[in-house]
């Protein structure tokens, strides 16, 4: 019984461990969604009796899973240089309405939207009076990503499949890239090669970047820092949960920026999505 008890608690360690190991394999980076509960649940253990040796090795994995993730919820930052507006539309949205009025009382200077769709691309239309400088890359009939801005665009890039759009706009503090992002689900879907993707645009962007958009996995996941640090970012905070999927919590949605930032959140306006405002630092 002794063993066996052993036993599991290694492997619920490991299992914490592993979810740091997204560059190795991305099935980690799936992994990694459980780096909170399954760090609650050492911490929980640890109120049993068991050798110093194993006791030490359950209390640093806790602080590491903890340490890592925890800190998202509280911490803010960031001087407000920019205020950017993220959404997941929603391909199918009837609401379109209710999100543009959003949009329009939201202050926001630019909009990165996901799944823009033949059915509620309208939107970004009726939204030229305040938002005239669009770009928008459309990767099928659903599944489009766009940037909109109040002031001039400069440059555009698209990625070579369905992960990035992005507009250099200019702002008063000089040009900055502004990326709007849809990553894939995460293993065994192609989350980890649509970061990739990502990647590889954001390397060759020059200046300041700012990302928002639907990441489809927790901001600690590899995927996402890999993205982080292809550009010097950080993510603005606190992050929420943004996605219900079938009553499990998850937080899909965020905005990274060269100093972080300040986020607030709002409502699904029609989408399975809440929308994510935030004020963010173009200094690092």
């Amino acid at each position: 019984m002794i063993l066996m008890t052993r036993a599991g608690v290694i492997c619920l360690l490991l299992a914490v461990l592993f979810g740091f190991a997204g560059g190795v394999h991305p099935v980690f980076d799936s992994l990694s969604l459980l780096r909170l509960p399954l760090s609650v649940l050492c911490l929980m253990i640890l109120v049993f009796p068991m050798g110093m040796r194993l006791r030490l090795m359950m209390a640093a994995t806790v602080m590491l899973g903890a340490g890592t993730s925890v800190p998202l919820f509280f911490g803010t930052q960031g001087t407000g240089d920019l205020r950017i507006y993220s959404k997941n539309m929603w391909f199918g949205n009837k609401q379109l309405e209710a999100l543009e009025d959003d949009i329009r009382t939201s202050g926001a200077e630019v909009v990165a939207l996901q799944e823009v769709s033949y059915a509620n691309r309208a939107m970004l239309v009726a939204l030229r009076d305040i938002y005239p400088y669009q770009h928008s890359c459309s990767f099928s009939g659903w599944s489009g990503i766009a940037v909109i801005s109040r002031t001039p665009i400069l440059q555009t890039r698209c990625s070579d499949r369905r992960s990035l759009a992005a507009a250099q706009i200019d702002h008063k503090q000089g040009p900055v890239w502004v990326a709007s992002v849809h990553l894939s689900w995460p293993f065994p879907y192609s989350n980890a090669t649509s970061a990739r993707a990502a990647s590889d645009v954001l390397q060759t962007l020059d200046g300041p970047v700012v990302m928002g958009g639907d990441f489809n996995i927790f901001p600690w996941a590899q995927s996402v820092q890999s993205m982080q640090n292809a550009a010097t970012l950080q993510v603005a905070q606190p992050v929420r949960p943004t996605f219900d999927l079938r009553g499990v919590p998850l937080l899909l949605d965020h905005v990274h920026a060269p100093g972080g930032g300040k986020v607030t959140y709002r409502g699904l306006h029609g989408s399975d999505h809440i929308g994510v405002l935030a004020d963010v630092s173009l200094r690092r």
